[in-house]
């Protein structure tokens, strides 16, 4: 079996397509950072293109346990590529490490983090994100100055550009030390002008797996 799983950010205002390299028969979809009590979980399994119901996923609420058929104008439905893209929108997503502008070391001038709150988690860096392609998500990587060992931490939640004290707070609490490696907020992002789309899924939802300035973690099994 083969998997990719990431998190990409919804578009909210159409259609938008998720290059993962091929049709997958099974795709689970949690929206990140809500309340337990409005929090979907979206699925598509192939099977439901052979039945008249739900032919387009379906949805469960994290505080019950009812099963809502998604529409087939407003779902997620296989997508078979080869759309060129001519504009570099969420509405066509691919692989973050495909697009130069975000993958591999993203810190530029960081090279410091200062913990203000360990009981927090909080702290800043000594120089601003970028935050077009970093934020809540990065994967970051420091070295603690205290007994030099290297932490990974992910940004939990972020304010401004975080080069203010107490402004990243971490799902860790890591030592003051040296930044090392910060990383894209996002596993899929915008393609290129001219990008040749890979096959993956369309989600034609707006509501549930769609929703603009949301991020959403994908697991899409093959």
């Amino acid at each position: 079996m083969e998997q990719v799983r990431g998190i990409y950010m919804g578009l909210g205002t159409g259609a938008m397509k998720i290059g993962l390299g091929f049709v997958p028969s099974e795709v689970r979809i949690l929206r990140l950072g809500a309340a337990v009590a409005t929090a979907f979980e979206t699925r598509w399994e192939a099977n439901m293109l052979r039945a008249a119901l739900a032919r387009n996923g379906g949805l469960v609420r994290s505080n019950a346990t009812t099963f809502v058929g998604l529409a087939d104008t407003a779902g997620i439905k296989p997508y078979l590529g080869g759309d060129t893209v001519t504009a570099a929108t969420l509405a066509n997503q691919i692989e973050r490490n495909a697009v130069a502008a975000y993958r591999g070391n993203l810190r530029g001038a960081i090279t410091k983090w200062t913990l203000g709150s360990a009981t927090n988690r909080t702290g800043s860096f000594d120089a601003g994100l970028d935050t077009t392609t970093c934020g809540v998500g990065s994967t970051v990587v420091i070295q603690a100055a205290s007994n030099g060992k290297a932490y990974e931490a992910h940004i939990a939640a972020l304010t401004n550009d975080g080069d203010a004290a107490n402004e990243v707070t971490l799902d860790r609490a890591v030592p003051s030390g040296a930044v090392i490696h910060v990383g894209c907020a996002w596993d899929y992002v915008p393609a290129p002008v001219g990008t040749v789309m890979p096959a993956g899924i369309e989600i034609t939802d707006v509501t549930y797996a769609n929703l603009a300035s949301t991020a959403f973690s994908l697991v899409a099994d093959r």
